[in-house]
């Protein structure tokens, strides 16, 4: 995915560390789908884990990788509202725990 930070207005590494969801959206056959999960930012990267015999989107991206993923901070108390959000191609990798 490409990252556009001409319109930078926030510190998008320090947004991207807190423990916040994202909305994958995807392709099905059906039309767009949305998908909350949780991510991981490392490298300019954003990583989700997806299991193939639970989770549905893994499969779409597969068949449709072009998707995009919204992350939103709302901050009650000081009235503010984060977002960043990413348009692209999604990769599918195995994942091994060590």
């Amino acid at each position: 995915m490409r990252i556009i930070r001409n319109r930078k207005s926030f510190d998008l590494d320090n947004f991207l560390k807190k423990p916040l969801f994202a909305h994958l959206s995807t392709m099905s056959e059906e039309g767009p789908r949305d998908s909350p999960v949780w991510f991981h930012w490392e490298r300019e990267r954003i990583w989700i884990i997806g299991i193939t015999s639970t989770d549905s989107f893994p499969k779409r991206i597969q068949k449709n990788p072009k998707c995009t993923i919204g992350i939103f901070d709302f901050d009650l108390y000081r009235g503010l509202v984060l977002h960043a959000g990413f348009r692209g191609h999604a990769e599918v990798k195995s994942f091994e725990m060590r």
